[in-house]
């Protein structure tokens, strides 16, 4: 099924509200965490809706699904190794450190990209980008800082290993040869073992939370609906109108839209320095988007490009993937 063309101003907005459901993802998570929900429960159901949901939507749009063996070990170590890792990681933040601290410093992961292609794979970045790194460390320096001294760096850590997972999982979407493979039928095999991983990895810590109510069911249900499917199909949408160095700069809403949650719905406070390194982050993750860019154009995507290689395409040579935090 091709994706319908849209017009830059729908584009815009579609971008817009990808960010912000991604930003979601505290709200519909927290009520769950003070319930007493593990993170193995709490990303098991997370994730089993998604692959029920997205699973009926391929069955009716009659998407072929068809896999080698070996696409099938690269999405079976993307989906632990990776994408598993940073949905893990943000949600153990959240234990922690405010969730919109712990969302804007995963919001890094286009630096780790940017760091990793330089030291592994050789290539050049500009210096535009290497004054990003460095504000992006001054960002995640100061969003550490409190009235009351530095944060718990567990939840810190934690942050950033959500990032460098996720970064990961975008280099080895371009490195491996999943990448030809159409974005909803990858989209659709990493739900589906990450939710078998999280499963697993329940069942051997004491079991899965049964659903005990049905507010803590309409969150489970919000997680996969708003914060994992509808973000990624307005983001493949956006960047099909705007092409992906507009859509992913645009995609600072969503640690912004984290961090208003926070303050407003779930009570958490933040420093004047706090916010400014919010801002220095998502002003250095935007130089690195652009400071990478390959010329002045904007590239839009063929409609049937995966999305995995949408988001970030054109902002360092390298195709990002949906996101799902992280995740």
């Amino acid at each position: 099924m091709r994706l319908p063309r849209i017009n830059r101003g729908k584009g815009i907005a579609y971008a817009i509200v990808s960010g912000m459901s991604f930003g979601f993802i505290p709200l519909f998570t927290l009520g769950a965490m003070h319930g007493g929900y593990t993170t193995f429960s709490i990303l098991t159901y997370r994730f089993s809706f998604s692959t029920l949901l997205f699973g009926a939507m391929l069955a009716i749009q009659r998407v072929p699904v068809r896999v080698s063996f070996r696409q099938i070990l690269e999405l079976l170590a993307l989906s632990v190794l990776c994408y598993g890792g940073s949905a893990y990681f943000l949600v153990q933040a959240y234990h922690y450190i405010p969730s919109g601290i712990a969302t804007t410093v995963n919001f890094l992961f286009p630096v780790i990209v940017a760091l990793v292609m330089r030291f592994v794979y050789g290539e050049r970045l500009r210096w535009v980008v290497w004054t990003a790194i460095v504000m992006s460390l001054v960002g995640v320096g100061m969003l550490s800082w409190s009235d009351g001294g530095i944060l718990d760096m567990r939840g810190v850590c934690y942050a950033l290993g959500t990032a460098v997972c996720y970064g990961l999982y975008v280099i080895g979407l371009n490195k491996l040869t999943v990448r030809s493979l159409p974005g909803r039928v990858v989209t659709f095999f990493i739900l589906l073992f990450t939710t078998l991983l999280f499963f697993s990895m329940g069942m051997l810590s004491g079991g899965i939370t049964p659903i005990s109510s049905v507010p803590i069911l309409v969150d489970f249900v919000l997680l996969a609906l708003v914060a994992t499917i509808i973000s990624n199909y307005t983001l493949v949408l956006s960047v099909q109108a705007i092409g992906s160095t507009m859509a992913s700069a645009l995609g600072s809403v969503e640690p912004l839209t984290a961090l208003g949650i926070g303050i407003l719905a779930l009570g958490e406070t933040l420093t004047l320095v706090q916010v400014l390194g919010a801002i220095v982050v998502v002003v250095s993750v935007g130089l690195v988007v652009v400071g990478n860019r390959p010329d002045a154009r904007s590239i839009d995507a063929p409609p049937d490009e995966p999305a995995e290689e949408l988001l970030q395409r054109d902002g360092r040579g390298t195709p990002g993937a949906t996101r799902g935090d992280g995740a």
